[in-house]
């Protein structure tokens, strides 16, 4: 199968799971929300180049267990959160920009993940900004958890000052970062 076959299967399967999975809050499936979803690769694009989700689909297949993790956690833990879909929100797109920096080609018939920028240490502040412009606004409370949902790998200092004072506040921040670090972890 050539890489573009690969690439167009991947996409509608994995758009046909994230129509399911986000079936009772119908503005995140709204035609605009796929049409982006579908043109930015979401469905399509790796997670990293040797690490979690190095394939066709891994981002979009971390974000789907991120959020089934925090589902879990919202169940088990009693999290409250402002909104009913924070937790699909916060996990399907906390790595949104991923998107923009990971493609692939085909070299000597192998599969090989490229660049497309140079991705940044603190991409929660970009995912943050795509959220808003293609999807939904977030609540404050889904912004820091987005922008924080990377804990100690995320930064300087000073993001690790910001990301505490939001914790205080925010104790979902923590939920979201061990839920995105059990998925990487497990190779997802």
């Amino acid at each position: 199968m050539e890489l573009t076959e690969s690439l167009i299967k991947a996409r509608e399967e994995r758009a046909e799971k994230y129509c399911k999975l986000v079936a009772k809050f119908p503005h995140l499936k709204s035609e605009s929300v796929l049409s982006y979803l579908r043109a930015s690769d979401y469905f399509t694009a790796p997670s990293s180049y040797k690490r979690h989700g190095a394939w066709i689909g891994g981002n979009f297949d971390h974000s789907v267990t991120v959020t089934e993790l925090l589902l879990r956690f919202t169940e088990e833990e009693g999290l409250k959160w402002e909104r009913e879909e924070s937790p699909y929100i916060i996990g399907l797109f906390h790595d949104l920009c991923k998107n923009d920096q990971r493609g692939f080609k085909m070299k000597n018939d192998n599969l090989k993940i490229v660049s497309r920028e140079c991705p940044d240490q603190r991409h929660g502040d970009r995912s943050v900004e795509l959220i808003e412009e293609n999807i939904i606004k977030l609540t404050e409370e889904e912004k820091e958890c987005v922008l924080y949902h990377m804990g100690v790998y995320g930064g300087d200092e000073e993001y690790q000052q910001e990301m505490a004072k939001a914790m205080a506040q925010n104790p979902n921040i923590a939920f979201v970062q061990k839920a995105d670090t059990i998925a990487a972890r497990a190779g997802i």
